[in-house]
This record gives C-alpha cells, structure tokens and sequence, in this order.
C-alpha cells in the first residue's frame, strides 16, 4: 500500500507561511512581504524601490501589496537572483564591448569604443550635427538640426571615431524619415527632438551599440539622478572659434538643478530640459555637439539622459549647457519606434 510523505509535518515554509499538502510534494502560501519558494527570502518593502532603486541593476517596479520587482532594458533578461539583468545577445544596449579601463575624462578623446552609441549627422556631406544610436533602424537628435529640410539631404554615420581616417568601422546610411516633436518650438527650443529613419539596418557589435533608454513607469529617473555626473560626447569645435575635434571627445560633467541654471544663465530653461556643466566654464559640449548624447551611468550600464540643445558659447563662465530631458519624452519615442 502506498502512502504519501505530508511533506508539511517538516514545517517547509518560514514566515508565517501556510503550507498547503499536494501528491508528494506541497506548496507555501507566503504572507505579504515574503517570497520564494519557502517563503524565506523578504521582499524589500519598507522603502521599495526608493531606497537604492530596491537593489535593482535595472529598473523597478512597486506592485499592488507595497512590494516591488526588478525588470531590465530590452535585451536583457532578469537574472535568477531577481536583481541582475544578463545581456541576451551582442551588442545589448548601454554596454561598451570593448575593454577598456577608464581614466579620468575631461574633454578628452574618447577611445574607439567606448562611446558606441554616437552617430554623426550630415547634410548634403558635411558635418551638421552628433545623433544618438537607439537601434538598428533609428538615431534620435535635435530637433533644430533638420528643421524644415527634406530627410533626402541627411545621411547618418555610425562606427564613427576618426573623421579624418577611413577606420573600416564607419557604417553610412541615408535618412528616410525625419520625425520632429510636436511640441518643438523653434524660438524657445523646447522639445528640441527629432527621430530618424535609416534607409536600411546598421549592423550592430563592438563599435555600434544602442544607447538604453530609461523605463517608463518606473522609479529608475530617481536612481539616474541619485548619479551625479554624466558624460556627453561628439566632434564639436574644441573652442569657441576653433575647428572641429577630428576624433571623437567625451567630457564628463555634473548635472546642475534647474533653479541654478535659471539663475545663472538668465535663459527659459523649462521643466523639459536639464543643465550639465561647470559654473567656473572651461568644458561643456560646444557648437557641432547638437543632437548628441549625455548618457548616465548606472551600474554597469549607460543609460540616455539628455540631448545636446543649446548653450550661449562654449564653455563660457556661468553658462551652462541645456539638454533635452529624454525622460519626458519616453513615450513619443517608444511609439515612433514601434509604428513608424
């Protein structure tokens, strides 16, 4: 005759569990604030995700019962620990392939590389402005870099380091599509962006990554911010009157309030835009760097914050420079994206 173990007799489940008797195996019910298997493992309820973004290596998310889970960028898969996000395939977003070790970086080149997700715009074959890598088929930039022209004049360039030498990595494509902001107000600047189709998919890997974009609906903005500086790149002239940086240059800035910059820079600077920079001046992004990335990084991902707008001069003292606020426009772009 056979008879099944009651596995519940060993009490299994921790915390105040119910252990519920099934064939030869059983189940815990968990009270609220537990998790796992047996109930052993506390969901980090107290602060969620407020409180170091609630461990996450990514984003997180509270849920109904106060408790909160973590989730990653696209291309990524959430790793068994519940906090981790692994890449899935080559050339995940926000994640430098190449190795490199960092050094300290003001306005310095950056190595081929590590800033994978910098496209350069040109119109009619000239340098007009830096672009953003968001995917094999779309760059974002601003929006005043291709106001009121037809989209046959650009053409967008990716795997871009040295514009005086042919690296055998730059990968060219026309633009087929330009999708201006709706709200883009040529006087003000404001919602100074700009999708942009290619006319054929750019092959990613180790020189052409996608940058990653924050998640909607989620309290990852707070944990961008908790980071104080950011890092803008592109080729734009090295001082106010000189010529274009042949190689591509990164700088890193701090992130500057809005009141601050308000202040300083006497400018409407709105709620859709954000400052970067030094009050003492000497480094900023400067004239040519339109349309080019100020990216954040949050654990071993970057993660896209801003879109170079505007600054009065380049690097002058107490004039910061203004960047589009991509988290206010998450939607317009993940809708572009998806049906364009």
């Amino acid at each position: 005759m056979y008879t099944a173990v009651d596995h519940c007799l060993a009490s299994p489940c921790k915390n105040g569990a119910t252990c519920t008797r099934l064939l030869d195996t059983y189940v815990c019910k968990c009270l609220p604030g537990f998790h796992g298997q047996h109930c052993d493992r506390a969901r980090r309820t107290s602060h969620g995700c407020h409180y170091k973004n609630g461990e996450c290596e990514h984003f997180c998310r509270h849920l109904p019962d106060r408790s909160h889970v973590c989730f990653c960028a696209p291309g990524y898969r959430l790793h068994q620990d519940a906090i981790s996000c692994m890449a899935e395939g080559e050339a995940a977003c926000g994640r430098t392939v190449t190795r490199f070790t960092p050094r300290v970086i003001n306005g310095k080149i950056c190595p081929k590389g590590q800033c994978p997700w910098q496209a350069l715009l040109t119109e009619h074959n000239v340098f007009s402005c830096g672009a953003i890598v968001l995917s094999d088929r779309w760059v974002l930039t601003a929006a005043h870099c291709v106001w009121r022209k037809p989209a046959t004049v650009f053409n967008v360039t990716v795997g871009e380091h040295d514009l005086n030498e042919d690296e055998r990595t730059e990968q060219k494509r026309r633009v087929v599509k330009v999708l201006i902001h709706h709200d883009y107000n040529k006087s003000s600047s404001d919602s100074d962006l700009a999708m942009l189709k290619l006319h054929r998919p750019v092959k990613l890997g180790l020189y052409v990554v996608p940058i990653c974009l924050p998640a909607r609906n989620s309290s990852f903005g707070r944990a961008l911010s908790s980071v104080r500086h950011s890092t803008v790149s592109g080729w734009g002239r090295l001082s106010r009157f000189g010529p274009a940086a042949g190689i591509l240059q990164r700088l890193m800035l701090p992130r500057v309030p809005l009141q601050e910059c308000r202040l300083h820079t006497k400018l409407n600077i709105t709620t859709n835009m954000l400052c970067a920079g030094l009050k003492a001046g000497g480094q900023d992004a400067c004239e040519g760097d339109s349309g080019g990335p100020l990216v954040t990084r949050y654990k071993k991902t970057w993660f896209l914050t801003g879109v170079v707008s505007w600054g009065k001069g380049c690097a002058n003292k107490n004039l910061y420079g203004v960047y589009v606020r991509v988290s206010n426009f998450l939607s317009w772009i993940e809708n572009i994206m998806s049906n364009f």
